[in-house]
């Protein structure tokens, strides 16, 4: 008896492997339906990188218009605070249509210099010190040579035009005349 028992517990495992094979079978997507799955995550996928792309050129050009604007309107704050000395130099000369001295237009046109160079030094432009220094042709740009008994050769003897920096930057050199050294009798 112990053997007829057998096949049909053999057959009963047969069925329920079957019954279980089936129903894997039906949870288990189809080829097709895996194909159609992959392609629309393909499609959403590749919506997302062009959308992507479409911010990021965007952000490209928002970036360089606001770099534009910034480069456009960079010198706004410098000529605002050098009208106030214009509008003094203007005055000086009004001033000088109708007055008598000299000296008091000097001391206005003086006036007016110092408060262009207040200017200057509240925007990091200093003045470069020329005169009795010595001649160094990243600060100075030598116009003429001429001998000289009082300073020794390759000094700063006249500045013809003052250089100024901006922070760290020649923003122009010293126009000057240099010392050759002492005259030859």
């Amino acid at each position: 008896m112990a053997d007829m028992e057998q096949p049909e517990e053999i057959q009963n495992q047969t069925e329920e492997n079957s019954v279980e094979e089936s129903e894997a079978a039906q949870e288990m997507p189809t080829i097709e339906e895996q194909l159609q799955s992959a392609i629309s995550e393909r499609d959403e996928n590749q919506d997302r990188f062009l959308r992507s792309q479409a911010e990021l050129d965007n952000a490209r050009k928002r970036h360089q218009k606001e770099l534009a604007q910034m480069r456009q309107y960079a010198a706004a704050p410098f000529i605002q605070d050098l009208l106030p000395a214009l509008d003094n130099l203007k005055r000086a000369v009004d001033a000088a249509e109708s007055a008598d001295h000299v000296d008091e237009l000097k001391r206005g046109v003086e006036m007016v210099a110092k408060q262009i160079l207040d200017v200057f030094a509240q925007h990091h432009v200093k003045a470069i010190e020329a005169l009795g220094q010595p001649f160094d042709p990243n600060l100075h740009e030598a116009l003429q040579q001429m001998p000289s008994d009082e300073y020794p050769p390759m000094t700063v003897i006249q500045e013809l035009e003052q250089g100024f920096i901006l922070n760290d930057r020649v923003v122009r050199p010293s126009k000057v005349i240099v010392s050759s050294g002492p005259a030859e009798s």
